[in-house]
């Protein structure tokens, strides 16, 4: 559970410089949150009005559910109730938020939410994770925001989901109906090839690309002790593969066409697990290969976040399967030796010529309005109108909190939205500035990467700090851009019923032999017996769920 919870801890730390929006207003953490009631006196008189920035003539009301902020850093007299972030959408708008229930601790306000929904006392507003948006869109107690997304939602808030060409979208569009405005997941964070350039240059060879180069170059680091007695060619998490996680083996196990845990078609068409498929065998023939070699890290399965990161910091490690926005942590390094020079690479390709890449599921929180509320078009102004304070495109929105960090959580609608490929973008337009030495076409929350590439620029590796952010926003977050990647979509990302009765048996059976495999505890052909028992503990039952879900 630590370790989970460092990996989500650092996920979260990368979000909040993306976030940065509110580059000296706000600080970033990402949990999620709800939104409003029923309409008071006050809102039954109110006009609808669709213009997304003209205030309503008559106060309307919201009340909302949501998720609070744990260790809130608002200033002396300010709460999450009552703060300048509320008060500056309801002078936008004359749109008056009122919280019905705010619940700090994720899996409390979870239960919250389901109470709400099993009572159907659910406020106007609230954002809800997957399966509470399946149930409260199959009861119809929705409302339908197609209208009041067309008519009301910002240019920013309409580019933000367009980015993602309708992979979000159509996701909470039943019937024709838009039953709710996701949150969007970022692309690009999957895991990327970190490599000591200055081990490469010792051991003379060039940036792998192929499996076959990668285990070639971490024979030669191990053999060649390019970090001292106990260096370590490749590091590695008994979690073996997460999406966006640190030190897991997900591009191996992508090289040979397997992604475990996810649902795709196999060679035949029909929708697989992708942890039963045989290219999944062999993935792991290769690992235990390198790991019999010791071209893998032989404490892997015991090592936790801070182990690892430790390995990197003290120089031992050559190698690491992390994503973008671990520049912070691979900067360490450099505070122990000025000579560490990291550099990420899209590999190992697979036999395609390509990185083979499982795309992110694209959203997982859910803001929906409840179907008698009678302004459902207000939560898209208000979630509008926040946007551009957030993300300082109001001018008067950067007086807000100035230089306190508060977080955004304190906006009233805690739902994370960017484009899609946000990380990229954000990266070529460092580029084009520093190229003509001009920012001025720079965003707000895009100027802080900018003045620490600048600093490191003029003075390398001085100050770890922005060193550390032009290692991420830089040089890791160019490379999520390249055109070596082969995208490929999960054909599902949701829960069905067995999942929940046999999920956890079967991805505890799964971990248990794999592991076995990689270390040489069981031999590869176990894969086969594992397989026969995943499929008769449950597994096909999931597997019937969720081609029948797809079906629909």
């Amino acid at each position: 559970m630590k370790r989970n919870f460092l990996m989500v801890l650092m996920f979260v730390f990368m979000l909040s410089s993306i976030l940065s929006a509110c580059s000296s207003n706000q600080a970033n953490e990402v949990e999620p949150s709800g939104a409003a009631n029923s309409p008071d006196s006050e809102t039954a008189g109110a006009d609808t009005n669709w213009d997304t920035f003209t205030p309503y003539k008559d106060k309307v009301t919201m009340t909302i559910g949501r998720q609070g902020v744990s260790g809130n850093n608002l200033p002396k007299g300010d709460t999450l109730e009552n703060n300048q972030f509320l008060k500056y959408v309801e002078d936008k708008l004359n749109v008056k938020i009122n919280y019905e229930f705010s619940v700090d601790d994720g899996e409390a306000y979870k239960q919250k939410v389901n109470l709400a929904i099993t009572s159907t006392n659910v406020p106007d507003v609230m954002i809800v994770d997957e399966t509470q948006f399946k149930k409260l869109a199959e009861a119809g107690m929705l409302a339908d925001l197609k209208e009041a997304y067309d008519k009301s939602a910002s240019p920013l808030i309409k580019e933000y989901y367009d980015s993602f060409k309708g992979r979000v979208l159509d996701s909470v569009t039943i019937d024709g109906k838009l039953l709710a405005l996701p949150d969007t997941n970022l692309a690009g964070n999957h895991q990327l090839l970190w490599v000591r350039k200055d081990w490469l240059d010792k051991v003379g060879m060039q940036p792998p690309s192929t499996m076959d180069e990668v285990t070639a170059v971490s024979k030669a680091f191990v053999d060649q002790k390019t970090g001292g007695d106990g260096t370590i060619g490749l590091t590695g998490d008994p979690i073996m593969y997460t999406d966006g996680a640190f030190f897991t083996f997900d591009p191996i196990f992508a090289a040979y066409g397997s992604f475990p845990q996810q649902w795709v078609k196999d060679a035949s068409g029909n929708i697989t697990n992708g942890s039963i498929m045989p290219e999944t065998k062999k993935a792991l023939e290769k690992l235990r290969e390198m790991y019999a070699d010791g071209l893998i890290d032989k404490e892997f399965v015991t090592r936790k976040w801070n182990d690892n990161a430790a390995l990197v910091a003290s120089g031992k490690a050559g190698m690491v399967f992390a994503p973008w926005f671990a520049g912070w942590m691979l900067s360490d390094s450099v505070k122990n030796d000025k000579n560490a020079e990291w550099i990420p690479l899209s590999a190992p390709l697979g036999e395609n010529g390509k990185r083979n890449l499982l795309l992110s599921k694209p959203s997982g929180q859910y803001l929906v309005v409840h179907k008698g509320f009678e302004h459902p078009e207000a939560m898209v102004k208000a979630l509008s109108v926040q946007y551009e304070g957030l993300r300082l495109k109001d001018e008067s929105a950067k007086s807000l909190y100035e230089g306190l960090g508060v977080s955004w959580l304190n906006w009233p609608f805690n739902l994370q939205l960017n484009y899609e490929d946000a990380v990229y973008r954000d990266a070529e337009a460092l580029s084009d500035a520093l190229a003509k030495h001009d920012s001025s076409n720079l965003s707000p929350d895009q100027m802080p990467k900018y003045d620490s590439l600048i600093i490191d620029e003029k003075a390398p590796k001085q100050d770890i700090a922005n060193y550390a952010n032009k290692l991420a926003f830089f040089t890791g977050a160019h490379e999520v851009g390249t055109d070596k990647l082969q995208k490929i979509e999960s054909v599902f990302y949701g829960q069905t019923p067995s999942m929940f009765t046999k999920g956890t048996n079967l991805t505890k059976m799964e971990s248990e032999m794999f592991l076995k495999i990689i270390t040489g505890v069981e031999s590869v052909d176990s894969f086969d017996k594992f397989v026969k028992s995943w499929k008769q503990l449950g597994g096909d039952d999931i597997t019937k769920e969720v081609t029948a879900e797809v079906g629909n």
